[in-house]
């Protein structure tokens, strides 16, 4: 059976179908947060009244204050609560870096509960053996990061691109999106399960016992026989029974180095096949996109384009000692070369480039959000933990979702979403070509855009 979207506005896109698993919802299942506080508040709410499952996937937990309280109010949970699990998925180079670190809080929490708590480091295949061993602290994570960001509380799974940290509970701007479904979060927490059992388990330092080519081969087809399974139990649901949904959400997951590339096509597609006449507005913490993703764009995409991305001020690593300090620029340098090409394909008609900016605040926020034509309220949303950019569709584990709606009033609250971005949001080509990038990053960024 051939399953397609009911309204026109959408029948561009029932190529969907075919490439993920699709989970039908009610809109009012639906919880869109704007604010990193509320975030955090969130946070500690689920983890606070979680009766049967919490997990976890995460670049690292941060070490300040904000964290250890979420962490102590899950320990009360869990000692009161015995059948609680607590699963926790972070990135072993970023979660063991420092003597205080991700791992230790974790750990402690493991030694309350230990039957209860399962902690999973995942190092990238390219870091076994010799590398990593000869590559310093904070280096070793450009080769390949965990890079997902889910927090699933029994049937709730929150979506975003915010790492459990400080900052992220402050003042770094990123989107989250909650969804209550228990089949979403039982396929999102197979999913952690699938990687965590490819993961050094509960904080050793093991090394994998077998090769590169067998730990990407093996986690390849872990990945592709979980979409598979799901694609199959929902189509199976989605033919038995009349869909009364507003709202489908299609999980898009991308591991470059295990040859997953599903996220990616399908922001290829996405872009490919919205028609003219639409509004696609797209954004970036880091604007470094890619050779594929800058060809669609200027070549094959119809639609109308903004491009929302962080200003030198507002990026993260504005500041940093040593190279990293250099990145705000680099990312600038891509930012500038890109508008070149809109200019000289004659499509700065069609293309806006745009920047955020906030006193003392940082920007992470990433995805999309369509406007079908004629409309100014969008129908359909991409968020998650991939930026537009190589590092993304090349190194690191990345989970995200397209979520589709004929319900007014989650686009509207879409589009006020959207919205709250983009006040802080300025047209900046012309600042671009006038920005001073110093010769060192010229000169290196070509060797190195691959790893930010």
């Amino acid at each position: 059976m051939s399953l397609r979207f009911k309204p026109p506005e959408l029948h561009y896109f029932n190529w969907f179908y075919n490439v993920s698993p699709c989970f039908p919802i009610n809109s009012t299942k639906i919880n869109i947060i704007t604010d990193p506080r509320k975030f955090y508040d969130t946070l500690c709410e689920r983890f606070k009244n979680a009766s049967r499952r919490l997990s976890v996937a995460s670049l690292y937990i941060g070490t300040g204050n904000l964290e250890k309280n979420l962490l102590n109010v899950t320990k009360h949970n869990l000692i009161v609560n015995k059948s609680l699990k607590f699963d926790v998925l972070l990135d072993y180079q970023r979660g063991t870096r420092g003597e205080i670190n991700s791992r230790n809080l974790v750990q402690e929490l493991a030694n309350v509960a230990p039957d209860q708590c399962k902690l999973a480091l995942y190092q990238t295949p390219r870091l076994q053996g010799f590398l990593s061993k000869i590559l310093p602290a904070r280096y070793n994570e450009l080769v390949g990061l965990q890079h997902m960001k889910l927090y699933i509380a029994d049937n709730s799974v929150l979506l975003s691109g915010a790492n459990c940290s400080n900052d992220y509970f402050q003042n770094r701007q990123d989107r989250y999106i909650e969804i209550e479904d228990i089949d979403l979060a039982n396929f999102y927490c197979e999913l952690i399960d699938e990687i965590t059992k490819v993961s050094k388990q509960d904080g050793s330092d093991a090394n994998q016992i077998y090769s590169k080519e067998k730990f990407i081969k093996e986690t390849n087809g872990r990945i592709v026989s979980l979409i598979e399974k799901w694609k199959q139990n929902q189509i199976l649901k989605l033919s038995s029974t009349e869909d009364p949904s507003d709202t489908w959400v299609f999980p898009l997951i991308q591991m470059g180095e295990f040859n997953i590339t599903q996220d990616e096509q399908a922001t290829c597609n996405f872009l490919e096949s919205a028609p003219k006449g639409s509004y696609i507005r797209l954004a970036t913490g880091y604007f470094n996109l890619t050779e594929n993703y800058a060809k669609t764009l200027l070549k094959h995409c119809k639609a109308n384009i903004s491009l929302l991305m962080a200003h030198p001020n507002a990026n993260g690593f504005m500041g940093a000692a040593g190279p990293a300090g250099g990145i705000p620029h680099a990312y600038s340098l891509i930012a500038i070369k890109f508008w070149k090409k809109v200019v000289e394909t004659n499509q700065a008609s069609r293309i806006l480039m745009l920047e955020y900016e906030r006193p003392n605040w940082t920007f992470h926020a990433k995805g999309l959000w369509y406007y079908p034509p004629g409309s100014n309220r969008p129908w359909a949303t991409v968020i998650g933990s991939a930026n537009l950019g190589e590092r993304s569709v090349r190194r690191d584990l990345e989970a995200q979702a397209a979520i589709f709606t004929t319900s007014s009033e989650l686009q509207e609250r879409l589009h006020k979403e959207c919205h709250e971005l983009h006040k802080y949001a300025s047209e900046c080509s012309e600042a671009l070509q006038e920005r001073q990038i110093p010769l060192w990053v010229q000169a290196t960024v070509g060797l190195f855009r691959t790893y930010f």
